[in-house]
């Protein structure tokens, strides 16, 4: 009976995660006019399990007006009941319907889901006013995604298409901005386009700031600011223009040591030396001094770097530039590049990407082809080349960390490592603690008593894992020292002398820490001026429409 009820709940079980509420796809359309409203078209492809209606707030209004609200489903219209909904009827009685229900601050967007299952819904509406005129140029700072919805988006796609009929849209005079969620926007083909990287949580939303030169637009709303003073208002608590995380850290140390709290900072230094330098929300635990001796994860290096993102207590940590090393010492050690010498110079060595990969994770691809568009005609990666190529393909370089964090996280959801968000169960509590604790036990790999001949045969996994946490050269030292032997059967499988392969290993971490660093300062430097590139979780401040909420209730 008990093996009969088990059997039922699990049917059951994964029935309701099949069948879970779910909004695949959010595609949003607004069609600006030259008075500055905006005709604005949202497509949904969701899912429903229960509840009557769909909505969606739209808040801090201001000046603006919503209004003109359609719904439509194959084709088929809704009967609008304009600004008369009752949100209280059943599921029957909403069917086919939409209509407004006004708010002290704004409205909500209604419709009747008419039936459970999968819908895939057109919703349209026009907000009076959202393009703005400030005293040094035109623009917005709207939110068009929400936080808080009750079926997070997997995918958001956002267009902002010209319809005054003037000018086209171009970085001479359009400037944008992204806040609220992982995504990239830019001015593409002249309108602006954002799209998401990632698929959103419960906390994410999307915010546009974008910027016009006067003449492209003639405002209906005036504003008693300057464009610049909501830019600021926005930019606050963003990730554009920021430093490196570590400097960050060292510049909040020195604000908080001259002007504010030395206690809280003293603490977290001596907290951080004695080992406590972990989020217990990730690890379970805030030290970790263990040892573990074999690949965690199962050797996926894109769920080991999210870990070691998101698992630093006290600053932000970054492992993109070691990531990026991993795989191509992975691919080298694999077969997938092969090292030659350099022609030109005995120091160095130049890696061919010439043969066909086999690589099946789009992710993982990405970044090899970056590194084979890199390498030129010959498909030969070259002393400098895949810096310069990343410090000019900036957007392309630094979008593919946040693919790649992305695809990391959705591996720890996968294995249902998450108790909610990013916090951790018990298990994978423990199964994140040994991405640390292997690397503890890279680092004391000298100290070990316990090094057998089926450890020596994990070296792949040791190398690579290295390069992951930033010690490949020591740990390639260690192991040359301790196993010639064995290091040279590795440097033998890859075609050069164990001489050779040290200085693999060494150019290849400079070179993937030179092309991050680069790209990464391109792009701040574009970014923070307005011309395209990664969106910001936070910032945002002073936004127009939005709220919170939305979905299915």
């Amino acid at each position: 009976m008990k093996r009969l009820l088990a059997c039922v709940l699990a049917v059951l079980a994964g029935t309701l995660a099949v069948h879970a509420q779910q909004l695949r796809d959010m595609d949003i359309r607004a069609v600006l006019q030259a008075d500055g409203s905006a005709r604005i078209t949202q497509v949904w492809d969701a899912t429903v399990v229960d509840g009557t209606e769909m909505y969606i707030p739209v808040s801090n209004l201001g000046k603006m007006t919503v209004r003109d609200l359609s719904v439509s489903e194959n084709g088929q219209p809704y009967i609008n009941e304009g600004r008369d909904w009752d949100v209280d009827r059943s599921l029957d009685g909403k069917a086919g319907r939409c209509g407004i229900i006004d708010k002290h601050d704004g409205v909500e967007l209604c419709w009747g889901k008419t039936s459970y299952g999968r819908h895939v819904w057109t919703v349209e509406y026009t907000v009076t006013g959202l393009v703005q005129s400030f005293s040094d140029a035109d623009g917005f700072n709207f939110m068009f995604v929400n936080p808080g919805f009750d079926a997070p988006a997997e995918h958001v796609k956002v267009t902002i298409i010209n319809g005054t009929g003037g000018p086209a849209w171009t970085y001479d005079n359009t400037r944008v901005w992204g806040f609220g969620s992982y995504g990239d926007i830019d001015v593409t083909d002249g309108a602006v386009v954002y799209e998401s990287s990632e698929p959103f949580s419960y906390q994410s939303s999307f915010i546009a700031l974008v910027r016009f030169e006067k003449g492209l637009f003639s405002p209906a709303v005036s504003r008693d600011m300057t464009f610049d003073e909501l830019k600021q208002k926005a930019l606050d608590g963003s990730s554009y223009g920021k430093s490196d995380p570590f400097e960050k850290f060292f510049l909040l140390l020195f604000a908080l040591l001259f002007g504010g709290s030395l206690l809280a900072v003293f603490r977290a230094i001596v907290l951080s030396a004695l080992g406590y330098k972990y989020k217990k929300s990730m690890y379970g635990k805030t030290k970790i001094t263990e040892w573990w001796r074999e690949a965690p994860m199962n050797g996926n290096l894109f769920a080991s770097s999210f870990v070691l993102d998101n698992g630093w207590r006290f600053a932000g940590n970054t492992s993109s530039k070691g990531l990026i090393g991993a795989f191509f010492l992975r691919w080298i050690l694999d077969g997938k590049v092969k090292v030659l010498p350099d022609p030109n110079n005995a120091k160095r060595v130049n890696l061919d990407f010439s043969g066909d990969p086999g690589i099946q994770d789009d992710v993982e691809l990405a970044l090899f082809n970056m590194a084979r568009e890199a390498s030129g005609s010959n498909l030969l990666l070259e002393s400098g080349e895949f810096e310069k190529w990343s410090e000019k393909n900036f957007k392309k370089m630094t979008a593919w960390p946040i693919r790649a964090k992305a695809r990391g996280q959705g591996f720890l959801q996968d294995h249902r490592y998450f108790r909610h968000g990013t916090t951790t169960n018990e298990e994978g509590a423990r199964e994140a603690s040994h991405v640390v604790e292997f690397k503890n036990f890279l680092n004391d790999f000298t100290l070990s008593g316990e090094r057998t001949a089926s450890e020596v045969g994990l070296w792949k996994d040791y190398l690579v894992f290295a390069q992951l946490y930033g010690i490949a050269d020591k740990v390639s030292e260690q192991f040359q020292k301790l196993y010639p032997k064995e290091f040279q059967e590795v440097a033998q499988s890859v075609g050069v002398d164990p001489n050779v392969m040290m200085r693999t290993i060494r150019l290849n971490n400079s070179m993937s820490t030179s092309a991050v660093s680069r790209a990464v300062s391109k792009q701040q430097a574009g970014s923070i001026r307005g011309t395209g590139g990664h969106t910001s979780f936070g910032g945002g401040g002073g936004f127009s429409g939005g709220g919170f909420g939305g979905g299915g209730r």
